[in-house]
C-alpha cells in the first residue's frame, strides 16, 4: 500500500491525492499538523513523502515522477492481464 505523508498547506498535495484516486492505487493519506509526527527516518523539510512498498519518495515532483512510472506498470497490468498472447504481424509475441 501507498501511504502520502503531507502537511495541510502543502500546495500540491491536493493533486498527488487526485493522481492516486484516478489511478485507482491504494492509499492512504497521512496529514500532519507537526513535522514531528512524521515517522523515524522520513525528512520533514522534504514534505510531502510517498511511501510505497517500503520505497521512500520525496518531494512533490519526484511523487509525479514516481506516479508516472506506477501509471506505466499499471498499464502494462491492464494489457497482458489475460491469458490471451498479443502476436505481431511477423508472429513475435508480445
Amino acid at each position: 500500500m501507498i501511504t502520502l505523508y503531507r502537511t495541510p498547506d502543502c500546495p500540491r498535495c491536493s493533486d498527488i491525492q487526485s493522481t492516486l484516486r484516478d489511478m485507482a492505487v491504494a492509499h492512504e493519506v497521512v496529514v500532519l499538523e507537526s513535522a514531528d509526527r512524521l515517522p523515524a527516518g522520513l525528512e520533514a523539510d522534504a514534505l510531502p513523502v510517498l511511501v510505497d512498498d517500503g520505497a521512500v519518495v520525496q518531494g512533490a515532483e519526484a511523487i509525479f515522477e514516481r506516479l508516472e512510472e506506477l501509471e506505466g506498470f499499471r498499464e502494462q497490468w491492464y494489457r497482458f492481464q489475460s491469458d490471451a498472447c498479443y502476436c505481431d504481424e511477423e508472429g513475435n509475441v508480445e
